[in-house]
C-alpha cells in the first residue's frame, strides 16, 4: 500500500516541529544514499519524539534510514528503499558524567571529539580513536564499530560500552546493560547493536566506562626503503615485553602524503611505521628508546612530533588530498601473521589498475585499510571490481575478509559491498525477522540484503 507522504509529513510536524521536517528532493537531496533520495529527513529533539517518529513511521510501513554525523554513511550496500532518514544531531545531550567511577552517559548525536573534551576536563579518555571524531556521533560510532590505530592496546566499542538505549523497528524504547561497570548475568543486548548499521533498531543513548588520561604520550616512527624491514620490526614487536598503544604501517603512497603534515623529509618509496606509546614517564622514554633502535636498525628513526603529529597519522586517509567522489575504501581483515602479506596485496591492486593505492595497516591487529584515488581518466576505477573480487579471494583464503567502507554507486553495483557472509547468515537473518520482520530500518544496506 502506497504510504501517504501528505498525511505522514503532517504527522511528523506534529511530534518535532515543522521546522525540524524536510521534504522533498529539493530540501532532502544532501541526505541521499547511494543515489537513493529520502522523502523526508526528520530531526527529533528528545529520544521520545524519537521513539514517536519511528512508532509513525511503523504505522505507515515507511522505511527509516539513521543518520548521524555522516561519517559512516559510505558503509553499506545501496538501501532497497528510504522514506524517512532520521537525522540525530539534535540528540546532542550529557545525560550523566560521573568522573569518580569514569563512566559517561551521553546521547546518540553528542559528536565524539565533544566527548572528549568534557572528560578531559576531569584527566580521562574514551580510549577510542576513529578519524573524523569532530563529525562521529556516539551513535554513528557503535553502530558501525568505529575504531583507529588505538584498538591495538584498548580494543573497539564493545570493550568499552556499558549499556544503551534503542528504540525498536516498531517504536518501543528498550535498556540494554547499564551504568555501571558490574552488571547482571544474561543476555549482552548491547553487541547486538554494535555494528547492526542500524538496521535492527535506532540507538538513542549510550553509556561507556572510561580510562583515567596517560600521564605522558609520545611517539616514534620509521622509515624503511624495504618494507621487509618494517615487518621484521612487527615480528620483534610481537615476541617482546613493548605495549604500545599503536603501531601503523603506510605504504609509500600513504608515506609520501605524511610527511609535509609531520614537517619531516619525503623519502621516495620508503615506507612508514608508527608506534603511538603512553604511560608512566619512565615507561614511555623506555620504550621510545627501544623502539627508535629497532627502527634504526633496518631504516631511520625519527621523533614524531608532539600535538598534531600522531592525528596527522590517524587522518592521512581522510586528510587533504584524498577526496575525490569516486575514491574507494576498502577495510580487509586477517590473522596478525598476514597482515603484511595482505598490504602488499592492497598496494599491488593500485598499481595493476593504475590508481593512486594509500595503504595503512594497524600493523599488530590484522587489518589493513586500502583507500583507492582515480587518476585523470573517468573509467579508471572500472577494472577495479574485477582487481578487488581477486583481493577478497585472497584475504578468505588467509582466513580474512574484505569489506568496501566507501565506494561509488557504480562499483557498488558490480560488487557486494560485505562478501560472503558465511555460516552465520541464516542466524542474521532470524534475528532481523525478530526484530525487523518488515524491513523498515535501512533496508537492504547490511550483509546479504
Amino acid at each position: 500500500m502506497p504510504v501517504d507522504q501528505d498525511a505522514l509529513c503532517g504527522r511528523m510536524e506534529e511530534i518535532v516541529g515543522a521546522a525540524h521536517v524536510a521534504a522533498g528532493p529539493a530540501q532532502t537531496a544532501a541526505f541521499a544514499v547511494d543515489g537513493v533520495v529520502p522523502e523526508l529527513v526528520v530531526r527529533p529533539g528528545t529520544q521520545e519524539e524519537t521513539a514517536q517518529v519511528v512508532r509513525a513511521c511503523a504505522e505507515a510501513g515507511t522505511a527509516m534510514i539513521p543518520w548521524g554525523g555522516g561519517s559512516a554513511m559510505g558503509l553499506g550496500n545501496p538501501p532497497s528503499r528510504a522514506g524517512v532518514v532520521l537525522q540525530l544531531d539534535r540528540l546532542d545531550r550529557i545525560v550523566e558524567w560521573d568522573p569518580a567511577n569514569l563512566c559517561v552517559t551521553a546521547e546518540a548525536g553528542v559528536r565524539l571529539a565533544a566527548l572528549e573534551e568534557l572528560v578531559a576536563g576531569s584527566r580521562a579518555i574514551l580510549p577510542l580513536d576513529p578519524p573524523e571524531a569532530q563529525k562521529v556521533t556516539l551513535g554513528g560510532l557503535a553502530a558501525a564499530n568505529q575504531s583507529g590505530p588505538g584498538r591495538l592496546l584498548y580494543g573497539t566499542v564493545r570493550d568499552w560500552l556499558l549499556g544503551m538505549r534503542v528504540v525498536l523497528p516498531d517504536g518501543e524504547r528498550i535498556r540494554c546493560g547499564g551504568r555501571v561497570i558490574k552488571n547482571v548475568s544474561g543476555y549482552d543486548m548491547n553487541k547486538l547493536f554494535i555494528k547492526s548499521l542500524g538496521t535492527l533498531g535506532i540507538i538513542t543513548e549510550l553509556t561507556f566506562k572510561l580510562l583515567p588520561m596517560p600521564v605522558q604520550r609520545a611517539g616514534v616512527i620509521g622509515l624503511f626503503p624495504d618494507p621487509a624491514e618494517a615487518w621484521a620490526v612487527v615480528e620483534k614487536t610481537l615476541g617482546s615485553f613493548l605495549l604500545p598503544e599503536a603501531l601503523e604501517f603506510l605504504n609509500p603512497d600513504a608515506s609520501a602524503l605524511l610527511a609535509p603534515a609531520l614537517g619531516v623529509p619525503a623519502v621516495p618509496g620508503a615506507c612508514v611505521l608508527a608506534v603511538a606509546l603512553a604511560g608512566s614517564p619512565e615507561t614511555v622514554e623506555r620504550q621510545a628508546r627501544d623502539f627508535t633502535a629497532l627502527f634504526a636498525a633496518g631504516g631511520k628513526a625519527l621523533a614524531l612530533p608532539g600535538g598534531s603529529g600522531w592525528d596527522a597519522v590517524r587522518h592521512v586517509l581522510h586528510g587533504p588530498g584524498t577526496a575525490h567522489p569516486a575514491r574507494v575504501l576498502c577495510r580487509i581483515t586477517v590473522p596478525v601473521s598476514r597482515t603484511g602479506q595482505l598490504a602488499a596485496a592492497a598496494s599491488r591492486t593500485g598499481t595493476d589498475c593504475g590508481l593512486t593505492a594509500l595503504v595503512t595497516a594497524r600493523a599488530a591487529s590484522g587489518e589493513v585499510q586500502a583507500l583507492y584515488l582515480p587518476g585523470p581518466e573517468p573509467g579508471a576505477v572500472e577494472p577495479l571490481a574485477g582487481a578487488l573480487e581477486a583481493l577478497r579471494r585472497e584475504a578468505a583464503a588467509a582466513e580474512g575478509s574484505l569489506v568496501l567502507q566507501e565506494a561509488p554507486l557504480a562499483l557498488k553495483r558490480r560488487m557486494d559491498v560485505w562478501g560472503d557472509p558465511g555460516d552465520g547468515l541464516d542466524l542474521m537473518r532470524r534475528i532481523k525477522a525478530e526484530f525487523d520482520p518488515r524491513s523498515l530500518c535501512n533496508p537492504g544496506r547490511f550483509v546479504a540484503g
